[in-house]
């Protein structure tokens, strides 16, 4: 395995240490997790990541897809979008044209890695 590093852009802390955890298991790198738009664009910079994987919905900050788009449009980063929203708001929200992949929640180990590993290939 590569040892490609993943950035995770999502603010519930739970989720994101597992999300983390079971990366790092499958022999990635992540450098680091923001919650805030602010912090995404500080890690990518300094890490210069290949992959962010960015929740839809960052309630602290703006949401994700605009965090996703600034990421994708300032640093040529592929973008793996989670979400539970329904198909309907990603359509309008056009989520399919700035993702390499989106994952809905909850997803399993399997879903999420196998997303991954597609956007990196």
């Amino acid at each position: 395995m590569s040892q490609a590093a993943i950035v995770i852009v999502q603010n519930e802390f739970v989720e994101a240490e597992s999300l983390r955890m079971l990366l790092e298991q499958a022999g990635y790198s992540v450098p680091g997790i923001a919650g805030r738009t602010a912090e995404a664009m500080r890690l990518t910079e300094r890490f210069r990541p290949q992959l962010a994987i960015v929740d839809m919905m960052l309630e602290i900050d703006l949401d994700g897809i605009r965090t996703a788009t600034e990421l994708a449009r300032q640093h040529a980063l592929k973008i793996l979008v989670t979400t539970g929203f329904p198909e309907s708001v990603i359509r309008a929200e056009n989520v399919r044209r700035l993702a390499c992949a989106i994952v809905r929640k909850p997803y399993t180990e399997e879903q999420i890695l196998g997303a991954v590993a597609r956007c990196l290939a």
